[in-house]
């Protein structure tokens, strides 16, 4: 009786992966369900964010991280009623994240048939009405053509001119 007490004491207490609405990135984004925190999400305010993803990717062939945080927090804005507006959420890649602005088959000829394991994910977070942008100086550093971009990624003339614009606009910054 006692172990089993034990036993649903530690199922109750383990993090859920379940959102009660459905999210606005159904493949990515995932997160856990917190009871009862400390500092929750204010769905009165106005979430105004400039993700900084220049990191390379911490797993060749995956999502980048900072990829797959900006779906996060697209869910959990969503999930607990805050509705940023389009734009309001934005991501300039720059560095060695600018290679996954790449459309597929751009990337594909650059790296070897490599597929880019972030066209999808940018396709959902542009559909949610994320702004992804890539930092024009990065594009003209790696030889990168305008043609081979993704359709959902804009050009900004660069990732430090973006970010400094943004937060003087009142962004707050997130970096990789």
């Amino acid at each position: 009786m006692l172990k089993s007490l034990a036993l649903f004491a530690m199922i109750a207490a383990t993090p859920v992966f379940a959102q009660s609405s459905a999210p606005l990135i159904p493949d990515y984004g995932k997160f856990a369900e917190i009871a009862d925190p400390f500092e929750a999400v204010d769905p009165t305010l106005r979430y105004k964010i400039v993700f900084d993803v220049a990191q390379p990717a911490r797993k060749a062939g995956e999502v980048h991280q900072g990829l797959e945080r900006v779906a996060r927090i697209v869910n959990l804005l969503a999930h607990h009623g805050a509705k940023p507006q389009a734009g309001d959420i934005v991501v300039t890649l720059h560095g060695p994240a600018a290679r996954f602005a790449l459309s597929e088959a751009a990337f594909a000829k650059r790296f070897e048939g490599e597929a880019n394991p972030n066209a999808e994910l940018i396709r959902q977070l542009t559909a949610a009405g994320v702004s992804v942008r890539v930092c024009g100086q990065s594009l003209v550093a790696n030889g990168f053509a305008r043609e081979e971009l993704n359709a959902d990624v804009r050009v900004d003339v660069s990732a430090i001119t973006t970010l400094a614009t943004l937060q003087l606009k009142g962004y707050a910054v997130i970096q990789d």
